[in-house]
């Protein structure tokens, strides 16, 4: 655990450094797909939008350093079928907010466009995540298939079901194309560390995006 906080003070150290000494800065904005997934429970995909804003600091040889801060807003709505009708449905919305230091390489292709790739970590930090459960399910409560209608806050809470970590460290890669001051680009980033903060199994969130940005 002290390691892992010893990487996020580091790669927060990373992003002041970054921002503080940016050549180039831009608006963002895009769509979001996360999952999470682990043994013993179905994956949870998720939609959603990413916004923020970034900072770039060039280097040498066309490379350069990225970093930002950007929020995320996501959700999720599954339904889960059972005999005679019966069915519970879960509603999950999601608040997070992401960190990146990426190592960009830019190759121009005219003095007005070019393609870029990049590679680095992400700290996707949870701002708030609340689970909803609207179940018609008539087992009684000693079954294990019984499922209470109820809202978890997924991060905690007297009556949570089990917790998540709110720190999500992930491993991104990507590209795109950059014309005069507009880009867009597609991530897809790996969860690397267990989120579930019980003993019932492992949890990971990775996912990818595409966004558009624009230079000011």
């Amino acid at each position: 655990m002290k390691s892992a906080l010893k990487f996020y003070f580091v790669l927060a150290l990373l992003a002041v450094v970054c921002i503080a000494n940016a050549q180039t800065y831009r608006l963002e904005i895009g769509y979001n797909n996360p999952k999470r997934f682990g043994s013993g429970v179905s994956s949870t995909y998720f939609d959603g939008v990413k916004l923020g804003a970034t900072a770039e600091y060039k280097l040498k040889n066309n490379f350069s350093l990225l970093t930002g801060v950007l929020y995320n807003f996501v959700y999720s709505d599954k339904i889960q079928g059972y005999p005679s009708s019966a069915e519970a449905k879960f509603r999950t919305t999601g608040h997070f907010l992401d960190i990146p230091a990426r190592a960009i390489y830019t190759y121009p292709l005219s003095k007005s466009l070019k393609v870029f790739g990049f590679a680095g970590p992400n700290l996707n930090i949870g701002l708030a995540q609340n689970l909803k459960i609207n179940s018609t399910l008539t087992y009684p409560s000693t079954s294990p298939l019984f499922i209470q209608s109820r809202s978890i806050d997924l991060y905690g809470g007297s009556d949570a079901d089990y917790q998540l970590n709110r720190l999500n460290l992930q491993i991104g890669v990507g590209g795109g194309i950059q014309w005069k001051k507009y880009q867009i680009k597609a991530t897809y980033d790996f969860g690397l560390n267990n989120l579930n903060r019980t003993s019932s199994g492992n949890l990971y969130q990775k996912g990818w995006y595409i966004s558009v940005a624009y230079d000011f």
